[in-house]
């Protein structure tokens, strides 16, 4: 049985994948974190925006096996 997110991907093969958003906050010791916002789950954090977005850069092939996937971040409060 594949992951959801693997069906998910496997089922637009050829078609423009849509992004997966992320809310990113910033925690009270200075670590930025995103959280997605569909129903995958996936949360992690960084020191800086730039480490956040190579963090799920690298995410998103090696946890999910999902290459080339774009991914929006939104800043929160």
């Amino acid at each position: 049985m594949l992951n959801p997110l693997r069906a998910i991907v496997a089922s637009k093969q050829g078609a423009a994948l849509e992004p997966i958003r992320f809310e990113v906050r910033r925690d009270e010791a200075g670590l930025w974190y995103a959280m997605d916002t569909g129903e995958l789950g996936i949360v992690t954090e960084a020191e800086s925006l730039d480490a956040l977005r190579e963090r799920l850069k690298q995410l998103l092939p090696e946890c999910f096996g999902i290459e080339d996937c774009p991914v929006e971040l939104s800043l929160c409060e």
